[in-house]
């Protein structure tokens, strides 16, 4: 077990990556943050984290990035420190659940794309209709290096259509949003890629929504907005 600086150290090193997407290192945080510690004592923590399996060094006199074991942490860590966030609805949000109200998935999933700047997609269940939008969202906030890695993308792209419906199984009635990280999603193969799902009870319908994006995502951020719509959209449904 780590301790206390120890985490909070590697809380800063994972929101400094997803922030700039550049490798961290100890001088950086030293001069960023008040830790109250010397940069070789940062530099010894970051060694000890690595050697852990959370960061990883790309280069040997380099900074740190995070593993997916390092991307868990900061999804544990957001899921926990989720909150109702059910006050701070805004115009774009009321369009948004009005639209699912009135179940127009195609174009909820749209507006849902376009808000969180991922792909959307989403899964009836009774009818087995699949929609989906927003790859170039994707790949904008995408930093792919080889052929291989459009690749896989692709891929993952053609076959979501398949891989939805195998979520009913797959979630067995979860009670709120899951995320997966790289190769051990069942929606995507990519280890370029995290997946967000949630599930909705529509009519008696389950509809599952999903916003796939970079591992490198605000997971904070975006599980708010999951959050924010479904206790948005009870909310109305209640009325």
């Amino acid at each position: 077990m780590f301790n206390e600086r120890t985490y909070t150290i590697l809380e800063l090193t994972l929101k400094e990556f997803i922030g700039n997407g550049k490798p961290v290192s100890s001088k950086q945080l030293t001069k960023k943050y008040k830790l109250g510690v010397k940069d070789a004592t940062i530099r010894a923590e970051l060694n000890n984290l690595t050697e852990a399996g959370f960061l990883s060094q790309p280069h040997i006199s380099g900074g740190r990035v995070p593993t997916d074991k390092g991307y868990q942490f900061i999804v544990n860590f957001a899921m926990k420190n989720l909150i109702s966030s059910v006050g701070l609805v805004n115009k774009h949000m009321n369009q948004l659940t009005n639209i699912l109200l009135n179940r127009d998935l195609n174009n909820f999933i749209d507006g849902f794309s376009q808000e969180m700047n991922l792909l959307g997609a989403g899964y009836e269940n009774s009818t087995s209709n699949f929609y989906k939008s927003g790859l170039g969202e994707l790949f904008e906030n995408l930093e792919l290096e080889t052929k291989n890695d459009f690749y896989e993308i692709a891929k993952d792209f053609e076959r979501l259509d398949e891989k939805f419906k195998a979520l009913p199984r797959l979630l067995n009635n979860h009670s709120g949003p899951q995320i997966f990280i790289g190769e051990k999603s069942p929606i995507t193969q990519s280890r370029h890629l995290a997946v967000i799902i949630d599930e909705y009870n529509i009519d008696g319908d389950k509809f599952y929504i999903a916003a796939i994006g970079p591992k490198r995502m605000d997971y904070q951020k975006n599980l708010k907005f999951f959050k924010q719509i479904k206790e948005t959209y009870e909310r109305k449904r209640k009325k």
